[in-house]
């Protein structure tokens, strides 16, 4: 337990140093903010567009409600896609450097097993994660404050998931990163994680809206690949945006006032094709693939020859 404790925090320090981590972090931090300020000096009474001249405009309160829902969405995907680069630069740097170098050499020396120097790894490497990823979630709540807040758990909840999927990606990457070249491995990691994101999102489309059809064949194919490759953690905030923009401008009534024809949807039939929280089924299935992940990462440390 020493030795693991001992090398987590040799990990934090040496993370704390570098630089790619640093440089990923002050453009999450000026970008979130960029993104901020500028909705929020969009002018109040802009036009939603559209509408023949003289259509009334939306009252600015509502503009204003408008513009914070489209800052909690842009915020979901940029938190995410961020949490995901600090993945890639942690998870290209934790062990490869160590066992580049020859450090790791100097630390089996010492009473520290394969197996502590990757928990103690794995753990220094999580706790990165977390306080990076948390701070630029901190910045996007009390950016929400210049829209007047409203859905902070969920950005909250979106954070934790944002910072659970990255996780599992840093795992990858610091597995291959212990078999091959860091930046060989991080393009494997990514060309992974891209072909899952097609798989997952094709299983979802026929699962929800069955737009690719019901050829049994395709069905199965992708039933057995969505259960072969990671299935990201989502919170229910996409839903609870399109929600909320929906009880703004309800089915009978568009931004511009205009009614629609006969056979418009209703608002439930509108929000069923929106993908809502993680359920417990994805949720112990990202944990196997942690535990996976972590166990092949003490694979490939146990079998380096250093």
């Amino acid at each position: 337990m020493n030795g693991t404790l001992a090398v987590a925090r040799y990990t934090l320090l040496e993370l704390s140093r570098r630089k790619l981590l640093l440089v990923f972090f002050v453009i999450g931090v000026l970008g979130i903010a960029a993104i901020g300020i500028a909705l929020k000096l969009v002018p109040t009474n802009m036009s939603f567009g559209g509408g023949p001249p003289g259509t009334p405009q939306p009252d600015p309160a509502v503009v204003s409600r408008f513009l914070e829902l489209q800052f909690v969405r842009t915020l979901i995907g940029v938190v995410g896609f961020f949490a995901l680069l600090i993945a890639f630069a942690i998870g290209m740097t934790a062990i490869y450097h160590d066992l580049e170098s020859g450090a790791a050499v100097a630390i089996f020396s010492k009473p520290v097993s394969r197996l502590a120097f990757t928990a103690g790894k794995v753990i220094g490497a999580f706790i990165a994660m977390v306080v990076v990823v948390g701070l630029l979630g901190l910045e996007a709540r009390l950016l929400m404050t210049l829209f007047g807040g409203g859905l902070e758990g969920a950005m909250w909840v979106e954070t934790v998931a944002a910072v659970a999927n990255a996780s599992l990606l840093m795992l990858i990457v610091l597995a291959l990163s212990t078999w091959m070249n860091n930046i060989i491995a991080a393009v494997v990691a990514f060309i992974y994680n891209f072909a899952a994101s097609i798989v997952v999102g094709l299983h979802a489309q026929v699962v929800n809206a069955g737009v690719i059809g019901d050829n049994p064949i395709v069905k199965t194919v992708l039933t057995i690949l969505y259960w072969l490759v990671p299935h990201p953690l989502m919170s229910d905030a996409s839903k609870q945006i399109a929600k909320a923009q929906f009880e703004m401008f309800p089915p009978t009534m568009g931004p511009g006032g205009q009614v629609p024809g006969p056979g418009a949807p209703t608002t439930d039939q509108m929000l069923a094709g929106v993908p809502g929280g993680s359920g417990i089924e994805d949720i112990l299935w990202w944990a196997f693939g942690i535990a996976f992940m972590a166990a092949l990462v003490y694979i490939a440390v146990r079998r380096k020859q250093v």
